[in-house]
Protein backbone atom coordinates (compact mmCIF):
# COMPACT_ATOMS: atom_id res chain seq x y z
CA UNK A 1 0.00 0.00 0.00
CA UNK A 2 1.47 3.29 -1.06
CA UNK A 3 1.80 6.25 1.29
CA UNK A 4 0.47 8.63 -1.40
CA UNK A 5 -2.75 6.71 -1.92
CA UNK A 6 -3.28 6.05 1.78
CA UNK A 7 -2.67 9.69 2.66
CA UNK A 8 -5.30 10.77 0.17
CA UNK A 9 -7.82 8.16 1.33
CA UNK A 10 -7.38 9.15 4.98
CA UNK A 11 -7.57 12.90 4.41
CA UNK A 12 -10.63 14.92 5.53
CA UNK A 13 -11.32 15.81 1.89
CA UNK A 14 -11.89 12.12 1.19
CA UNK A 15 -14.41 11.71 4.02
CA UNK A 16 -16.94 14.51 3.65
CA UNK A 17 -20.09 12.38 3.24
CA UNK A 18 -21.29 8.92 4.24
CA UNK A 19 -20.68 7.72 0.68
CA UNK A 20 -17.14 9.11 0.84
CA UNK A 21 -16.46 7.20 4.06
CA UNK A 22 -17.78 3.94 2.61
CA UNK A 23 -15.70 4.27 -0.57
CA UNK A 24 -12.54 5.38 1.26
CA UNK A 25 -12.82 2.57 3.79
CA UNK A 26 -13.42 0.00 1.06
CA UNK A 27 -10.45 1.15 -1.03
CA UNK A 28 -8.11 1.36 1.96
CA UNK A 29 -9.09 -2.12 3.09
CA UNK A 30 -8.85 -3.66 -0.39
CA UNK A 31 -5.99 -1.87 -2.14
CA UNK A 32 -4.51 -5.23 -3.13
CA UNK A 33 -7.65 -5.94 -5.18
CA UNK A 34 -8.01 -2.48 -6.76
CA UNK A 35 -6.10 -3.44 -9.93
CA UNK A 36 -8.87 -5.94 -10.68
CA UNK A 37 -11.70 -3.51 -9.93
CA UNK A 38 -13.70 -1.13 -12.08
CA UNK A 39 -15.62 1.91 -10.95
CA UNK A 40 -18.78 -0.14 -11.50
CA UNK A 41 -17.60 -3.08 -9.38
CA UNK A 42 -16.54 -0.75 -6.56
CA UNK A 43 -19.91 1.00 -6.68
CA UNK A 44 -21.73 -2.34 -6.48
CA UNK A 45 -19.62 -3.58 -3.57
CA UNK A 46 -20.02 -0.36 -1.58
CA UNK A 47 -23.66 0.25 -2.44
CA UNK A 48 -23.36 3.61 -4.20
CA UNK A 49 -23.67 4.76 -7.80
CA UNK A 50 -20.83 4.57 -10.30
CA UNK A 51 -21.10 8.34 -10.68
CA UNK A 52 -20.52 8.74 -6.92
CA UNK A 53 -17.32 6.70 -7.21
CA UNK A 54 -16.17 8.89 -10.08
CA UNK A 55 -16.81 12.10 -8.14
CA UNK A 56 -14.95 10.68 -5.15
CA UNK A 57 -11.89 9.84 -7.25
CA UNK A 58 -11.84 13.29 -8.82
CA UNK A 59 -11.97 14.92 -5.39
CA UNK A 60 -8.91 12.85 -4.48
CA UNK A 61 -7.10 14.30 -7.49
CA UNK A 62 -7.53 11.40 -9.90
CA UNK A 63 -9.23 11.76 -13.26
CA UNK A 64 -10.44 8.20 -12.84
CA UNK A 65 -9.67 4.79 -11.41
CA UNK A 66 -6.82 4.17 -13.87
CA UNK A 67 -4.81 7.05 -12.38
CA UNK A 68 -5.22 5.59 -8.89
CA UNK A 69 -4.05 2.22 -10.25
CA UNK A 70 -1.02 3.95 -11.75
CA UNK A 71 -0.13 5.36 -8.32
CA UNK A 72 -0.35 1.85 -6.92
CA UNK A 73 1.91 0.46 -9.64
CA UNK A 74 4.54 3.14 -9.10
CA UNK A 75 4.40 3.17 -5.31
CA UNK A 76 4.74 -0.48 -4.40
CA UNK A 77 7.16 -3.17 -5.45
CA UNK A 78 4.63 -5.87 -4.65
CA UNK A 79 0.98 -5.10 -5.30
CA UNK A 80 -2.05 -6.96 -6.49
CA UNK A 81 -0.54 -6.95 -9.98
CA UNK A 82 1.29 -10.09 -8.82
CA UNK A 83 -1.83 -12.03 -7.77
CA UNK A 84 -5.07 -13.27 -9.26
CA UNK A 85 -8.57 -12.18 -8.35
CA UNK A 86 -10.17 -13.61 -5.22
CA UNK A 87 -12.94 -15.63 -6.84
CA UNK A 88 -10.59 -17.40 -9.26
CA UNK A 89 -8.36 -18.29 -6.31
CA UNK A 90 -11.30 -19.85 -4.47
CA UNK A 91 -12.25 -21.92 -7.51
CA UNK A 92 -8.67 -23.17 -7.90
CA UNK A 93 -8.51 -24.01 -4.21
CA UNK A 94 -11.75 -25.95 -4.52
CA UNK A 95 -10.39 -27.97 -7.45
CA UNK A 96 -7.20 -28.71 -5.50
CA UNK A 97 -9.02 -29.61 -2.31
CA UNK A 98 -8.02 -26.34 -0.62
CA UNK A 99 -11.33 -24.47 -0.56
CA UNK A 100 -10.59 -22.78 2.77
CA UNK A 101 -7.04 -21.65 1.98
CA UNK A 102 -7.92 -18.10 0.98
CA UNK A 103 -10.49 -17.71 3.74
CA UNK A 104 -7.95 -18.77 6.35
CA UNK A 105 -5.35 -16.38 4.96
CA UNK A 106 -7.91 -13.58 4.96
CA UNK A 107 -8.67 -14.18 8.62
CA UNK A 108 -4.97 -14.22 9.46
CA UNK A 109 -4.51 -10.92 7.62
CA UNK A 110 -7.44 -9.37 9.46
CA UNK A 111 -6.19 -10.55 12.84
CA UNK A 112 -2.83 -8.90 12.22
CA UNK A 113 -4.76 -5.63 12.37
CA UNK A 114 -5.54 -6.30 16.02
CA UNK A 115 -2.24 -4.83 17.16
CA UNK A 116 -3.08 -1.54 15.46
CA UNK A 117 -6.51 -1.55 17.13
CA UNK A 118 -5.18 -2.33 20.61
CA UNK A 119 -2.51 0.37 20.48
CA UNK A 120 -4.93 3.14 19.45
CA UNK A 121 -5.99 5.65 22.16
CA UNK A 122 -9.59 4.42 21.96
CA UNK A 123 -8.57 0.99 23.19
CA UNK A 124 -7.17 2.25 26.48
CA UNK A 125 -10.19 4.53 26.86
CA UNK A 126 -12.42 1.48 26.43
CA UNK A 127 -10.57 -0.55 29.06
CA UNK A 128 -10.65 2.36 31.52
CA UNK A 129 -14.37 2.85 30.93
CA UNK A 130 -15.09 -0.85 31.56
CA UNK A 131 -13.05 -0.74 34.78
CA UNK A 132 -14.67 2.45 36.08
CA UNK A 133 -18.33 1.92 35.15
CA UNK A 134 -20.76 1.20 37.98
CA UNK A 135 -23.02 -0.72 35.61
CA UNK A 136 -22.33 -2.14 32.17
CA UNK A 137 -24.96 -2.95 29.57
CA UNK A 138 -24.14 -4.90 26.41
CA UNK A 139 -26.38 -4.70 23.34
CA UNK A 140 -26.15 -6.24 19.88
CA UNK A 141 -28.44 -7.39 17.12
CA UNK A 142 -28.86 -9.89 14.34
CA UNK A 143 -25.89 -12.13 13.58
CA UNK A 144 -23.54 -10.63 16.20
CA UNK A 145 -26.02 -10.89 19.03
CA UNK A 146 -24.81 -14.30 20.16
CA UNK A 147 -21.17 -13.20 20.21
CA UNK A 148 -22.07 -10.17 22.33
CA UNK A 149 -24.10 -12.29 24.76
CA UNK A 150 -21.09 -14.55 25.23
CA UNK A 151 -18.91 -11.47 25.82
CA UNK A 152 -21.34 -10.16 28.46
CA UNK A 153 -21.31 -13.53 30.23
CA UNK A 154 -17.51 -13.67 30.20
CA UNK A 155 -17.23 -10.05 31.30
CA UNK A 156 -19.41 -10.80 34.30
CA UNK A 157 -16.73 -13.19 35.56
CA UNK A 158 -14.23 -10.32 35.71
CA UNK A 159 -16.48 -7.68 37.26
CA UNK A 160 -20.02 -7.29 38.68
CA UNK A 161 -23.08 -5.48 37.32
CA UNK A 162 -22.88 -6.59 33.71
CA UNK A 163 -26.11 -7.17 31.82
CA UNK A 164 -27.04 -8.01 28.23
CA UNK A 165 -30.04 -5.96 27.11
CA UNK A 166 -32.24 -7.24 24.28
CA UNK A 167 -34.81 -4.44 24.14
CA UNK A 168 -37.72 -6.86 24.25
CA UNK A 169 -39.40 -4.67 26.87
CA UNK A 170 -39.62 -1.96 24.21
CA UNK A 171 -38.00 0.72 26.38
CA UNK A 172 -34.45 -0.22 27.41
CA UNK A 173 -35.51 1.25 30.76
CA UNK A 174 -32.94 -0.80 32.66
CA UNK A 175 -30.25 1.14 30.81
CA UNK A 176 -31.89 4.53 30.44
CA UNK A 177 -33.73 5.13 33.71
CA UNK A 178 -30.72 6.74 35.41
CA UNK A 179 -30.64 4.46 38.43
CA UNK A 180 -26.91 4.98 39.01
CA UNK A 181 -24.32 7.36 37.59
CA UNK A 182 -21.40 6.24 35.44
CA UNK A 183 -23.21 3.69 33.29
CA UNK A 184 -21.57 2.21 30.20
CA UNK A 185 -23.26 0.83 27.09
CA UNK A 186 -21.14 -1.52 24.99
CA UNK A 187 -22.91 -1.61 21.63
CA UNK A 188 -21.81 -4.05 18.94
CA UNK A 189 -23.15 -3.49 15.44
CA UNK A 190 -21.74 -4.24 12.01
CA UNK A 191 -22.91 -3.94 8.45
CA UNK A 192 -25.75 -4.60 7.66
CA UNK A 193 -26.57 -2.27 10.55
CA UNK A 194 -29.54 -2.74 12.85
CA UNK A 195 -32.26 -0.08 12.78
CA UNK A 196 -32.28 0.16 16.60
CA UNK A 197 -28.54 0.69 17.06
CA UNK A 198 -28.28 4.41 16.34
CA UNK A 199 -31.45 5.41 18.28
CA UNK A 200 -30.24 3.39 21.27
CA UNK A 201 -26.79 4.97 21.20
CA UNK A 202 -28.21 8.48 20.94
CA UNK A 203 -30.76 7.87 23.71
CA UNK A 204 -28.02 6.47 25.93
CA UNK A 205 -25.80 9.51 25.46
CA UNK A 206 -28.74 11.82 26.15
CA UNK A 207 -29.29 9.90 29.40
CA UNK A 208 -25.68 10.42 30.43
CA UNK A 209 -24.55 6.89 29.54
CA UNK A 210 -21.10 6.48 28.01
CA UNK A 211 -21.30 4.62 24.70
CA UNK A 212 -18.54 2.24 23.62
CA UNK A 213 -19.26 1.26 20.01
CA UNK A 214 -17.62 -1.77 18.45
CA UNK A 215 -18.23 -1.70 14.72
CA UNK A 216 -16.60 -2.16 11.34
CA UNK A 217 -15.17 0.17 8.74
CA UNK A 218 -18.51 0.45 6.93
CA UNK A 219 -19.83 2.45 9.89
CA UNK A 220 -20.51 6.11 9.15
CA UNK A 221 -22.18 7.10 12.42
CA UNK A 222 -19.45 6.30 14.98
CA UNK A 223 -18.45 9.93 15.54
CA UNK A 224 -22.08 11.01 16.00
CA UNK A 225 -23.24 8.17 18.26
CA UNK A 226 -20.27 6.94 20.28
CA UNK A 227 -18.00 8.33 22.97
CA UNK A 228 -15.44 5.59 22.34
CA UNK A 229 -15.43 3.94 18.89
CA UNK A 230 -13.45 0.78 18.20
CA UNK A 231 -13.47 0.14 14.47
CA UNK A 232 -12.28 -3.15 13.02
CA UNK A 233 -11.98 -4.45 9.44
CA UNK A 234 -15.37 -5.29 8.05
CA UNK A 235 -16.47 -8.67 6.77
CA UNK A 236 -15.19 -9.28 3.25
CA UNK A 237 -15.59 -13.02 2.91
CA UNK A 238 -16.76 -14.24 -0.51
CA UNK A 239 -19.05 -16.81 1.09
CA UNK A 240 -20.45 -15.32 4.30
CA UNK A 241 -19.76 -12.83 7.04
CA UNK A 242 -17.50 -14.06 9.81
CA UNK A 243 -17.21 -13.12 13.47
CA UNK A 244 -13.48 -13.74 13.94
CA UNK A 245 -12.55 -10.08 14.37
CA UNK A 246 -15.35 -9.30 16.79
CA UNK A 247 -14.55 -12.36 18.89
CA UNK A 248 -10.90 -11.27 18.95
CA UNK A 249 -11.83 -7.73 20.04
CA UNK A 250 -14.06 -9.03 22.83
CA UNK A 251 -11.51 -11.59 24.05
CA UNK A 252 -8.70 -9.06 24.14
CA UNK A 253 -10.87 -6.51 25.94
CA UNK A 254 -11.56 -9.06 28.67
CA UNK A 255 -7.89 -10.05 28.86
CA UNK A 256 -6.84 -6.41 29.13
CA UNK A 257 -9.52 -5.82 31.77
CA UNK A 258 -8.28 -8.74 33.87
CA UNK A 259 -4.77 -7.31 33.81
CA UNK A 260 -6.11 -3.89 34.82
CA UNK A 261 -8.24 -5.26 37.68
CA UNK A 262 -5.54 -7.52 39.08
CA UNK A 263 -6.26 -9.69 42.13
CA UNK A 264 -9.87 -8.55 42.46
CA UNK A 265 -10.71 -10.80 39.50
CA UNK A 266 -9.46 -13.87 41.37
CA UNK A 267 -11.71 -13.08 44.31
CA UNK A 268 -14.72 -12.68 42.02
CA UNK A 269 -14.02 -15.92 40.14
CA UNK A 270 -13.72 -17.76 43.46
CA UNK A 271 -17.06 -16.32 44.55
CA UNK A 272 -18.78 -17.34 41.31
CA UNK A 273 -17.23 -20.80 41.42
CA UNK A 274 -18.63 -21.28 44.93
CA UNK A 275 -22.07 -20.24 43.70
CA UNK A 276 -21.82 -22.66 40.78
CA UNK A 277 -21.02 -25.45 43.23
CA UNK A 278 -23.98 -24.45 45.38
CA UNK A 279 -26.49 -24.68 42.54
CA UNK A 280 -24.86 -27.67 40.84
CA UNK A 281 -25.04 -26.59 37.21
CA UNK A 282 -21.49 -27.67 36.40
CA UNK A 283 -19.77 -31.05 36.58
CA UNK A 284 -16.81 -31.52 38.90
Amino acid sequence: MTPVVLTRLRSPDARQTKSDILIANYLERNLAEVPFETAKSIAERVGVSQMTVGRFLRRLGYSGLEELKQDLREGSARTAWDVRGGFDRLKEDAQDGRLLAQLIQQQVDDLTRMYEITTAPQWQQAVEAIVAAEEIYVAAYQNVRGVAQYFAAQLSYARPRVQFVDGLNGTYAELLDGSVPNRLLILADVRRFAAKAQPLARAAREAGVTVLLISDDACTFADDCADIPIIMPGARGPLWDGAVMMVAVFDLLIANLIVALGDSVNARVDRLTALQDTFGDFED
